[in-house]
């Protein structure tokens, strides 16, 4: 039996890559008439049989048609005879002795050339010893074309398995195969890639393989870069009423995906409505070491770091300084890992949220930047607006993804042995804080209120450090201010403070014109300021400095009432 040799088989491979034999190309002759013919005289034949013209003619054309030898042509034949008898079914060495009825001697070196075969891509082994022939040889063969292989089908990453299993899931109707077909199909493929993360990992905790599957098309969608919709996924695997009881279990969140944190609601109605995504578990059982790849990170842009945070001089009132020195104290890094260990063995939440409320122009955003300098803390300063959208159920969508990546920053901060976690601020949250509506009949109404909810679930469990300005405390509802560890009071500045002020903003102002405007004008440091930016513009574009008149003017046009010691009506 001589082997086709090396250089043969390098031919045939540049007959391929030139063009003369491509996928899809007819054979001009009958590979399945070939196939019987040689299986014809193979089966029960103890290997003791007379070649005649017919089989050595459907013998030449075979071995050129697969780039084989004698016996691994032979092998081909019973594999693809037993195949289309029974695509259900695999086989082991055995099984092609027992069918043409020879013994181990007469077929030594079987084993050598099934592997061989495996390597060519022409056979694929499952669990065991048992093999079938691989998709691209029955294909080719069913439609009388020309087998091409292509190695990369055949390099499966997560990503390829993903893919196919989908593709699986979303031609099955099209393709007439039933839900116990595709269930097969899928354990036969998980079979051939045991070896690969993505399959040991979710058989380990999932049995059930219709489990698997839906794990694998919601990868399938994630990489996409979509959400799975609940209803045409279950259609998709399922018949009958089948459909609807899986679809119940994810419903009822009774589903082990569900019950593992594997996959989660992004949008959560009816069978029809209900979409749902891979978890944060979900993606790394995925990816593994490849995870960080996927999974979304809150954008370095998006971070205020504390060494791009300008120092300023801040001046609070003597109980105001007090609780925000208290604060600074806790928000140290290495006081505030012990203060979380401690909390952590009393089984007591270990994070710290933080209201700070008051008038405007206190400097209540001004003090969590300057608390995240001294401390060395990054901020992720959240823009509520971006939080919120026209869609419905995408605003909770965002709120959530908000808080998972800064849960992910929290986590990464907590393996680093310097790591510092990043302080969450919701600047001016009014529009998120506020009292959650009792008339829900409003879409609008049930988006904040959900939102709201989302918040609430998120600072009972907050892992890290959460700050929130607002100059609307009295609209605040009762749930949130229950979550509040530190709530801080900003009030307009006293005569003493706004006298620091103005002499810190303007230095070369004397200390009794300082006091000047410190009784005459009720300010609030935020409204110094801009008195501070008129006088620096003016500098610039004059190249004098303002004498004291004028910046006495400046100030009583400031306030929209023309006697800032008198405010009425709409003046504060």
């Amino acid at each position: 039996m001589e082997e086709k040799s090396g250089i043969q088989l390098k031919e045939k491979k540049e007959k391929i890559e030139n063009g003369s034999e491509v996928a899809g190309q007819k054979v001009r002759w009958s590979v399945a008439n070939a196939l019987s013919t040689v299986y014809e005289k193979l089966h029960e034949s103890k290997l003791k049989f007379r070649k005649s013209e017919k089989f050595n003619e459907a013998m030449a054309r075979l071995q050129d048609y697969m780039g084989t030898n004698e016996v691994q042509t032979w092998i081909m034949s019973i594999v693809l005879a037993l195949y289309f008898e029974c695509p259900d079914t695999t086989w082991d060495v055995s099984d092609l002795r027992r069918d043409v009825e020879c013994d181990a001697l007469k077929s030594v070196t079987w084993v050598s050339e099934i592997e061989t075969l495996k390597k060519m891509h022409y056979l694929k082994t499952t669990r065991g010893n048992n093999f079938f022939p691989t998709d691209v040889v029955t294909s080719a063969v069913s439609n009388n074309e020309r087998i091409v292989i292509d190695p990369s089908d055949f390099n499966v990453d997560f990503s390829k398995f993903v893919s196919n299993v989908g593709e699986m899931v979303e031609n099955r109707t099209n393709d007439n195969v039933s839900t116990y077909r595709l269930f097969r199909n899928v354990r036969n493929y998980e079979n051939e890639n045991e070896n690969l993360d993505i399959v040991k990992k979710i058989k380990l905790v999932c049995e059930d393989v219709e489990d698997r599957i839906f794990f694998y098309d919601c990868c399938y969608d994630y990489l996409s870069g979509h959400d799975t919709a609940l209803g045409a996924t279950v259609n998709d695997i399922f018949d009958g009423t089948d459909r609807y009881n899986y679809a119940e279990s994810f419903i009822k969140e009774k589903n082990r995906l569900i019950t593992l944190g594997i996959i989660e609601f992004t949008t959560k109605g009816n069978m029809r409505d209900s979409e749902v995504t891979l978890t944060e578990k979900g993606v790394e059982m995925m990816a593994g070491d490849k995870s960080d790849l996927f999974i979304k990170r809150i954008d370095e842009k998006l971070l205020i770091k504390p060494e791009k945070i300008k120092a300023k001089n801040l001046f609070y009132s003597k109980e105001n300084q007090e609780q925000i020195d208290v604060l600074k104290d806790a928000l140290d890094a290495d006081k505030m890992k012990a203060i979380q260990e401690r909390l952590r063995n009393e089984a007591l939440p270990v994070g710290v949220a933080v209201l700070l409320y008051g008038a405007p122009g206190t400097g209540k955003t001004e003090s969590v930047f300057q608390i995240a300098k001294a401390t060395g803390r990054p901020i992720v300063h959240v823009d509520i607006s971006d939080t919120k959208s026209c869609w419905f159920g995408e605003s909770e969508k965002k709120m959530k993804e908000l808080f998972k990546n800064y849960q992910r920053m929290c986590e990464d901060a907590a393996k680093m042995s310097d790591g510092i976690t990043p302080i969450l601020l919701f600047n001016e949250a009014d529009a998120v804080f506020s009292k959650r509506k009792t008339n829900t009949v409003s879409s609008v109404d049930q988006t904040e209120n959900a939102i709201q909810n989302i918040i609430l679930e998120e600072m009972e469990n907050l892992k890290g450090i959460m700050i929130a300005t607002t100059n609307l405390a009295d609209n605040l509802d009762p749930a949130f201010e229950r979550r509040f560890l530190f709530k801080i009071k900003f009030e307009n500045p006293s005569v003493e403070s706004k006298k620091l002020i103005w002499m810190d903003k303007l230095r070369w102002l004397s200390e009794s014109d300082a006091v000047s405007f410190a009784e005459k004008y009720e300010f609030s440091g935020g409204q110094i300021d801009n008195i501070v930016r008129k006088i620096t513009m003016k500098e610039v574009l004059t190249g004098n400095r303002p004498s004291i008149a004028e910046i006495d003017d400046m100030c009583k046009v400031e306030r929209l009432c023309k006697d800032s010691s008198k405010p009425m009506g709409f003046c504060i």
